[in-house]
């Protein structure tokens, strides 16, 4: 599930007007592709936005006589922030890149627009494929997969008899040797087209990985080799920075998925193996940990207060030995419930931002699970949002947060959940209030002033 975001209405408005430019052209052939690989990740909204953008790229207008984008969510039926939030979408799978400019008429947006990528390009971005199979699952992957990828084993023990372009056509040899200058001021045109960089996703750089150690195991036990093994480096790292797993797990779920007969790595296996694993592990038996020796070293080099009971050291311990993925599926055994897709995509995104080490996530989820029977991403990062400000960067550190947030609250308002205990004002039970006694001289007034009305009323009638 796609983020939210808030723009600026001060910036982003109804009548801010919108200009289109095209990094290339868009063919038939690649709507098939947008159709089949990028409609399960945008959604319909964000695809018929990126494909009127498309529709809108100005023939012969100007500038000057640009449009507002109140135009495009007419033709939309869709509000500004639903626009705004599935026009994001579009940006982040790399299909349109937005600018902010102003001039004399006043704020617009620069919309530049590139075309899908090739299938091979996609299922070859880790990222993009990983999404799309969790989007449409594994029966429909392959069928893609399947219409996509052609062989070229036909064209073996043949031999080419294709003719190049001067044997077919004929050219003067004064233009060859001295290029025309006109073809020079045309191609100078096109320079900075080809050399701006197509957008891509890019990877999160986590913790730095033991290529030696995994090439050497996997050479040794499986017998593939390290050039095969950095053909598949963007896969493992994004694999690593997804789900959190160390080498010793990647040498051996890559030795479960290997091509033994190639002695290859299996990309579309390893993805589905290391999937299954966060995802389907709710049977998962909880890991015995000893205590670390060097609890009290770390503690005071992290300049953390500690006052934490047997139960906390505990936490802490498992906290810091299990994955966020085992952790996760250690707790819902122990609570006796599942891990579902959603909360396993929600703790997948959380560990995706490098801020949070796996030990700090842990301590979330404990602390989530405690008062909600499942992971809810808004809360997640509510609680990330805080810890980032106050620097909270070990899993003592993140318990400490918390105990504080129970004991001392310093801003009612910044709760992590509405689930607490609510101050209510007492009501006044008036069927218990007497009234109070009147005094002589008070008494003395009112029968004073009972007199007058009666006098008053005589005197009417």
């Amino acid at each position: 599930m796609a983020k939210e975001f808030n723009y600026d209405p001060a910036k982003f408005t109804p009548l801010t007007g919108y200009w289109c430019l095209p990094h290339g052209q868009i063919n038939d052939y690649d709507r098939h592709v947008l159709t089949d690989l990028y409609l399960p990740l945008l959604g319909t909204r964000a695809y018929s936005i990126y494909l009127l953008l498309w529709e809108k790229v100005p023939n012969k207008e100007l500038v000057s006589e640009r449009q507002s984008h109140a135009d495009l969510m007419s033709l939309l039926d869709i509000d500004l922030k639903t626009f705004y939030n599935e026009r994001i979408k579009a940006e982040a799978l790399g299909l349109i890149r937005t600018y902010e400019k102003r001039d004399d008429i006043g704020d617009y947006c620069v919309y530049q627009l590139f075309e899908p990528l090739m299938p091979h390009e996609f299922f070859n971005d880790d990222l993009m494929s990983i999404f799309l199979y969790e989007q449409i699952g594994e029966k429909n992957y392959h069928k893609l997969v399947t219409k996509y990828s052609q062989s070229s084993d036909i064209l073996t023990d043949s031999k080419e008899v294709s003719k190049d372009f001067l044997e077919v056509f004929q050219l003067s040899n004064d233009d060859l040797i001295n290029t025309p200058s006109e073809v020079k001021s045309a191609q100078n045109e096109f320079v900075d087209v080809d050399k701006q960089p197509q957008p891509k996703i890019e990877d999160t750089d986590n913790s730095q990985l033991d290529w030696e150690l995994i090439s050497d195991r996997i050479e040794q036990l499986f017998k593939i080799s390290n050039e095969n093994l950095l053909e598949n480096q963007e896969l493992i790292i994004s694999l690593h920075a997804f789900y959190g797993i160390n080498e010793t797990a990647i040498i051996n779920v890559i030795g479960q998925t290997a091509d033994i007969v190639n002695n290859k790595i299996d990309p579309v296996r390893l993805k589905k193996t290391v999937q299954d694993r966060f995802e389907k592990n709710a049977n998962i038996s909880i890991k015995n940990s000893t205590p670390q020796s060097n609890n009290s070293e770390n503690n005071q080099q992290n300049n953390v207060v500690t006052h934490f009971n047997r139960a906390d050291d505990l936490l802490l311990q498992q906290a810091k030995n299990l994955a966020p993925a085992d952790f996760l599926a250690a707790e819902k055994k122990k609570s006796g419930g599942f891990t579902g897709t959603v909360e396993s995509r929600a703790l997948r995104d959380m560990a995706m931002k490098t801020y949070l080490s796996p030990a700090v996530l842990n301590i979330m989820v404990d602390y989530i699970l405690q008062n909600s029977p499942t992971l809810t991403l808004p809360l997640m990062e509510t609680m990330a949002n805080d810890w980032q400000q106050n620097n909270v960067n070990t899993p003592e550190q993140a318990l400490q947060r918390l105990h504080d947030f129970r004991t001392k609250p310093r801003n009612p308002k910044r709760r992590y959940n509405n689930k607490g205990p609510r101050r209510v004002e007492q009501g006044t039970d008036w069927s218990k209030v007497k009234a109070s006694p009147v005094s002589g001289d008070a008494q003395k007034k009112q029968q004073e002033l009972q007199e007058r009305l009666r006098k008053m009323r005589n005197k009417d009638n």
